[in-house]
This record gives structure tokens, C-alpha cells and sequence, in this order.
């Protein structure tokens, strides 16, 4: 059977990573460019002491694969954990965004949760 990726279909899924990415209310049959969300942020995600913690994030993806805009949906309550969960988004590296993909942005919410690290 095969194993479950992050971030599959146009609005992304429970993956296997570190993380869930969704782009909601946006049309985005990109599943690749999803994946590689997770992995960029996954990258430069290293929380110390992350227990239990989980946050949320939203940011946008600039055309030319820039972030901007972020901000915390849920703060994990820890100072620390939140600002490696913002270093690792503004670390990341996505690349441009696809070419079939027409619009802009693209508004992206991403859930840390360092229990799905392997």
C-alpha cells in the first residue's frame, strides 16, 4: 500500500510529515509544490523542548516564491517553539509558484505538530 504524502489534493491532507498544509478555498491541483512546503519548512523546523506543543500558522506564497504575511492562528503558549515555528516559514525556500497556478499569493495555513517527526 502506499505510504500517505503530506499535503495530496487540491486542498491538502493529514500527511506523514512534521506538518499539515492547506490552502483553503483555493483552487490548487499543485500537489508536488504542497509536499514541498512541508519539506522546505520541515527543513528549518528543530523546536528544543516541543513536548506536546502545536501551532498554526497562515502566511502567503508570493509568485515569486517569497512568504509575507504571516501570522499565528494558534500560538502553542510557548514563546520559544512559536518563534522556531516563524524561523522555520521564513527560512523556507519555496520556489516560484507554478505556472498553471494564476493567481499572485497563494494563502497558505500551516499546522506544526513535532509529534509527526520521524
Amino acid at each position: 500500500s502506499k505510504a500517505p504524502t503530506a499535503a495530496s489534493g487540491e486542498t491538502g491532507n493529514t500527511g506523514a510529515d512534521v506538518a499539515t498544509v492547506r490552502t483553503e478555498g483555493i483552487e490548487f491541483p499543485f500537489p508536488g509544490y504542497l509536499q514541498n512546503i512541508v519539506r522546505q519548512v520541515a527543513l528549518n523546523f528543530r523546536p528544543r523542548n516541543p513536548g506536546a506543543l502545536k501551532a498554526e500558522v497562515f502566511f502567503f506564497i508570493r509568485r515569486d516564491g517569497s512568504m509575507t504575511g504571516f501570522r499565528f492562528i494558534t500560538s502553542s503558549g510557548n514563546f520559544a517553539f512559536d518563534l522556531e515555528a516563524q524561523g522555520a516559514v521564513e527560512a523556507a525556500r519555496f520556489g516560484p509558484l507554478p505556472d498553471g497556478f494564476t493567481d499572485d499569493i497563494l494563502p497558505v495555513t500551516f499546522s506544526f505538530d513535532p509529534a509527526r517527526l520521524r
